[in-house]
């Protein structure tokens, strides 16, 4: 700690580097005797708390609802809490927050009939539970992505409002941080275990590549809009067309996948030379009949992805076929692959959760040394103030005045670097209880030094003046 001087301030403080240090110049000694800082609370990580309702605890028709939640439980929930995210996804609603005696009941009376359905969760519990969440380990659909990007989006929303501070911060920093590590070094999310994207992994196999070839998508709502992309995303070579009810709705996709648009009535021609046909569309009724299957070239492959099928089966024996029931095969394998990634999956979260406890400690560590600073910073200025008052009255002035207050800098530092070291000790050694004593004894001696502070009878004009 040799070095570094600390700032205290609203909000926290921050170390710099440097001898003269702002806290000793006049402006502060004047904040000090006219503003009384707030002294940063260091908070344990027992007080970390989540509430949630996933599709794990309760049906997905309650949940759902509770989307809906999200702004009346900032208003409602933040007055009881210091920091507060909101998580709130079609498969969960989630609080974090640092728990206070009132948060509890606020929430239970927010969430109505649906907190029975409710888990809650303190401390190390609830920070593995974030971090599995990110890493797709709680998600319906084992390792699916979009949800780390929903646990990044929800904190930065928090944040942006004010409604996350530093501790929310250091939570969510780890929590997305251990979701892009479990990506990058498991196959937790390897393949596609939706039927669209399935579907086009399926076909790719029995075509080799997409490189090249004729593709064609029947349908272009949200199914084939995800093979549509997906393809692209594979083949920049392929000749994509798309085929849609509504000839605009086919254009746009067909414009964002660099693709041709047509309409539905060119369908029976561009099945002639298609080499591969994905049909993803609602209809009560076979849209490629037998005839229309007829007309295809030899060893073309259709996909159907649509339920009830769009297509009429068997389909002849020149063509290859998957159908949804074969799609469901490919999913399950694609899944079992993403189970087997699971221990390691797992033993990144651990990692990563017991360096999150490490810093969520040298936190509490680095608040503890401010509780300590502020109150040194008081002594000191009470003290020089009177040394000051005797010295002008034996004549001494200017540089000598100075000295003093670098003198009594260098004296504090020197004084306290043990306790310094010790509290720094305590937070590497996880012993929050000698932490939150040593908070609990400096502030006690704050408390007396406001309480007790007598009035300086200096002359008015020896008193120091705020600088501009």
């Amino acid at each position: 700690m040799t070095g570094l001087t600390y700032l205290m301030g609203i909000g926290g403080y921050q170390s710099i580097p440097g001898q003269a240090s702002a806290w000793w110049s006049q402006r502060c000694l004047c904040k000090l005797r006219g503003e009384p800082l707030v002294v940063p609370v260091a908070r344990t990580l027992d007080e970390l708390i989540l509430i949630t309702i996933n599709h794990r605890s309760a049906p997905l028709k309650v949940v759902g609802k509770l989307e809906n939640l999200v702004e009346q439980a900032y208003e409602r929930l933040y007055p009881y809490t210091d920091e507060l995210v909101i998580l709130a996804t079609c498969n969960r609603f989630e609080v974090y927050a640092l728990e206070s005696p009132r948060l509890l009941i606020e929430a239970e009376s927010l969430l109505g009939d649906a907190a029975k359905y409710a888990v809650v969760l303190r401390g190390l519990d609830a920070a593995r539970h974030l971090f599995r969440v990110a890493a797709g380990l709680e998600s319906a659909i084992l390792g699916e992505n979009e949800i780390l990007g929903q646990v990044a989006k929800a904190y930065e929303s928090a944040r942006s409002r004010g409604y996350a501070g530093k501790y929310m911060s250091l939570l969510f920093h780890y929590a997305v941080k251990t979701g892009k590590l479990v990506r990058s070094k498991t196959m937790i999310s390897y393949g596609n275990v939706g039927a669209p994207g399935a579907a086009v992994h399926a076909a790719e196999k029995v075509l080799g590549s997409y490189d090249g070839r004729r593709v064609l998508v029947v349908g272009a709502g949200e199914a084939g809009s995800i093979i549509a992309t997906l393809i692209r995303q594979k083949s920049s070579s392929a000749r994509l067309m798309v085929v849609n009810r509504t000839y605009e709705r086919a254009e746009r996709l067909a414009k964002k996948v660099s693709g041709e648009a047509y309409s539905l009535d060119k369908l029976p021609e561009l099945l002639e030379y298609a080499d591969v046909v994905f049909v993803a569309v609602t209809v009560d009724k076979p849209l490629l009949t037998r005839d229309l299957l007829e007309r295809m070239k030899h060893g073309a492959l259709v996909v159907d992805v649509s339920n009830p099928s769009a297509v009429e089966l068997p389909v002849p024996s020149h063509l290859g076929y998957i159908g949804l029931q074969g799609l469901e095969k490919v999913i399950q394998k694609t899944l079992e692959r993403r189970r087997q990634e699971v221990p390691k999956a797992e033993r990144i979260v651990e990692e990563q959760l017991a360096l999150f406890r490490k810093a969520w400690m040298r936190r509490a560590a680095d608040e503890a040394i401010a509780v300590m600073m502020e109150y040194a910073g008081r002594v000191v200025e009470e003290e020089l103030q009177e040394l000051h008052g005797r010295l002008r009255g034996l004549g001494v002035d200017g540089a000598a005045l100075t000295a003093t207050g670098d003198f009594a800098q260098s004296l504090v530092k020197k004084l306290l670097r043990p306790m310094i070291v010790y509290a720094h000790r305590a937070a590497v050694n996880g012993q929050a209880h000698v932490l939150e004593e040593i908070v609990e004894q400096f502030r006690r001696e704050i408390e007396k030094r406001v309480t007790n502070r007598p009035e300086r009878d200096s002359p008015p004009r020896n008193r120091l003046r705020c600088p501009p």
